[in-house]
């Protein structure tokens, strides 16, 4: 009975074998069910919820229209809630790719084992059959139950096989050799079955060895069973840490992203806070910039460019409601002298007082300008009566020939008033001041009558402005209007500085015309600047034949500054002709300036970068401040000649001009002394710091030929 003992001892070791791998089996499956089962489920939860992630972050997008708030508080917090969203959605695919990665392993695991226990079963079936067969012999089923063992054993093998692509390297090698061994086992099966009629004993003792192989695949497979569990707890392990890495990560993005984000709000309340007191300081500045544009800074009044627009609407509201309005013009009498003899802060006072009184005795309902200078304008409304209007022009005159007190002093001017009416004298803002304007110069001339009504005998002086303008047209298309140039002469050196230009008319009717005859004409026609420019283009082409050291000044009117362009027209006529811009000089008055600083301003700045210097002229006779001394940057000063000519009479004037050469020290200017008549006066304001002088006493305005002749007749006693 060996063989029986033989068997029952295996069939104990066989028990033994299958309580072992039962119980790891039901431990392993248990195991890997519970992580692999659950994860089939949350997979697709996972992936639900990183689906539903991307897609809120898409409908983010979508809701907020980045092309309209591209900064602000509204984007920032979108963003960072988009960030966070695609933050925890990138978590959530992570965590989901570790555990497809630990389910995979696990179910491999899993299924070594059922392979395992698999094969012991037949490895047992094997063992009671041949239990049954030594106990009561070879029976007609035994070869068929052989022959199911084997075919179970090729399943247990090819499943195997299959399970080796998911392997590591090593327990890759170690399955094929688990496949070999099975089928070296499965052959020793078929063997058994064939001789097991045959010889019984034969057939045991063949089957003996293999049984023996059969603990060696058993224990590979459990060993490759256990590999895998340890590789799917290694891969737990790491996706663990990699899970806490990139929670950490995430943490650190969010902290970060709220931290930039907090700091941008911070900087965005503080430029908001900017930008509002910004836009309030540029309200602020717009709103005076227009104030400056419409009114008279010193006075308070409308400027010159509003009146006449509230002229142009004044006469469409009277035609179509067929009414009447006046137009009043006055002049100030006397007003050079008081501010000649108590300076400039007595004439700005007086000023002052007259655009005060004009609004007592005209009120509220009337429109009052300070047209430029000492000049004054009144629009009076439709419902005035003639009577009315020249009672209310004599009661104006009646109060600006009150005397007013300044700081102790006596002042007093008179005033000259003409008065214009609609429809009578004209239809349009030009004639109604025009004839308002010849009425004032009726008055002027009459010392008796101050107050003077437009009247149809006066219109022999209108159509002879009218041919007069006709003809100043004309002439400056034939260049009639030529330059002429008076010598400045340098203190210093006592050598030729330049010429200052002076517009001369070759009328062919009345002869040769100071520009005190046709400028008002040209600036009140509009032909000014076109006037400037054909006496600057023929200048320019003088003074590209002098000396290259020599200037040359040109006068500037003040309403040619309210023209667009107009610096840079005159620049572009400077260079056409080859002349250095720094050799030409602009003069201007300080009336000028005063009527619009703002257009003033622009307009120099455009002179200056280009090269040209800016003087001002006829300093102290207007009512410019020290304020626009420095504002506008102006290179020269030119001393008004009605201060240079009563210097020798007047310690006020020596005083004054004392002051103005302090100034212009003070201010890095040069100051031109005008109306220097004799030798004397020549010296004492060289003496008292002046740089240039001009006068009759170095020669009076002459033709270009004369004036080149001077040029080398200078040149020649300087050799």
């Amino acid at each position: 009975m060996p063989n029986q003992r033989n068997f029952r001892s295996e069939s104990s070791r066989g028990s033994h074998w299958r309580r072992a791998a039962t119980s790891a089996r039901d431990d392993i499956v248990f195991a890997g069910r519970t992580a692999a089962g659950p994860s089939l489920d949350d997979s697709a939860d996972r992936t639900g919820m990183l689906g539903t992630a991307i897609r809120f972050a898409a409908s983010l997008l979508n809701l907020v229209p980045f092309s309209r708030v591209v900064a602000g508080p509204k984007a920032v917090i979108v963003l960072l809630v988009l960030a966070v969203t695609l933050c925890l959605g990138t978590l959530i695919y992570v965590q989901h790719a570790n555990s497809v990665i630990v389910d995979r392993d696990m179910d491999a695991a899993v299924s070594l084992s059922e392979i395992a226990a698999r094969f012991d079963h037949e490895d047992g079936n094997l063992y009671r059959l041949m239990v049954d067969e030594a106990a009561s012999g070879p029976s007609a089923g035994g070869e068929h139950r052989l022959g199911r063992i084997s075919a179970r054993i090729d399943r247990i093998s090819a499943d195997l096989a299959a399970q080796q692509q998911a392997m590591s390297p090593h327990d890759r090698a170690r399955a094929a050799n688990v496949v070999v061994e099975l089928a070296k086992y499965r052959e020793a099966v078929d063997v058994v079955s064939s001789m097991l009629e045959i010889d019984f004993a034969t057939s045991v003792g063949m089957l003996r060895p293999f049984r023996a192989n059969a603990d060696h695949v058993l224990t590979a497979i459990k060993g490759i069973a256990a590999s895998g569990i340890t590789d799917a707890h290694r891969h737990a392990e790491e996706a663990a840490w990699r899970t806490r890495l990139l929670v950490a990560l995430v943490t650190t993005a969010m902290l970060i992203v709220a931290a930039l984000s907090y700091a941008w709000l911070a900087l965005a309340a503080t430029r908001g806070t900017q930008l509002r007191a910004e836009i309030i300081r540029r309200g602020v500045a717009e709103q005076e910039a227009l104030l400056l544009a419409r009114t008279d800074a010193l006075t308070g009044l409308v400027n010159r460019r509003v009146f006449v627009g509230d002229i142009e609407r004044a006469v469409g509201a009277a035609l179509a409601s067929d009414s009447r309005l006046s137009v009043i013009l006055t002049d100030l009498d006397s007003f050079k002298d008081a501010n000649d003899t108590h300076g400039h802060a007595a004439g700005d006072t007086v000023l002052k007082v007259v655009a005060h009184r004009l609004r007592v005795v005209f009120g509220a309902n009337s429109t009052i300008a300070r047209l430029g200078g000492d000049e004054f304008a009144i629009l009076l409304p439709q419902d005035q009566e003639h009577s009315d209007v020249m009672a209310l022009a004599h009661q104006a005159s009646v109060a600006l020939h009150e005397p007013l007190v300044w700081r102790g002093n006596m002042i007093k001017v008179g005033a000259s008033i003409g008065v214009s009416r609609f429809p009578e004298d004209g239809s349009e803002p030009d004639d109604l001041l025009h004839a308002a304007d010849i009425a004032m110069y009726e008055a002027k001339r009459d010392r008796i009558r101050r107050v003077c009504l437009f009247a149809p005998a006066m219109e022999l002086d209108r159509l002879e402005r009218r041919r007069m303008e006709q003809e100043l047209c004309d002439g400056i298309v034939r260049g009639e209007i030529r330059p002429f140039y008076q010598p400045i002469m340098r203190f210093s050196d006592g050598q030729l500085y330049g010429f200052e230009v002076l517009a001369r008319w070759y009328h062919p009717r009345l002869g040769l015309l100071t520009p005190d005859r046709f400028v008002r004409i040209a600036e009140t026609t509009g032909q000014i600047t076109e006037m400037t420019k054909s006496v600057l283009r023929q200048a320019c082409i003088d003074l590209s034949h002098m000396p290259d050291h020599l200037r040359m000044a040109v006068n500037i009117s003040p309403m040619q500054l309210e023209e667009p362009n107009l610096a840079e027209t005159l620049i572009g006529i400077i260079r056409d002709a080859h002349v250095i811009p720094s050799r030409i000089e602009i003069e201007i008055t300080e009336d000028a300036v005063m009527d619009d600083v703002v257009a003033a301003e622009r307009v120099l700045d455009t002179f200056r970068r280009s090269g040209i210097s800016i003087a001002l002229d006829d300093f102290g006779t207007g009512y410019s401040s020290l304020s626009h001394l420095r504002r506008f940057k102006f290179d020269k000063i030119k001393i008004d000649q009605s201060f240079v000519r009563s210097m020798h009479e007047s310690v006020e004037s020596e005083k004054l001009i004392d002051a103005i050469v302090a100034l212009a020290v003070n201010f890095g200017m040069e100051v031109t002394a005008e109306g220097i008549e004799d030798a004397q006066t020549a010296s004492l304001l060289a003496q008292r710091g002046c740089t240039q002088g001009q006068g009759y006493f170095f020669g009076k305005p002459t033709a270009f030929a004369q004036a080149a002749a001077l040029v080398t007749r200078g040149e020649r006693e300087a050799a």
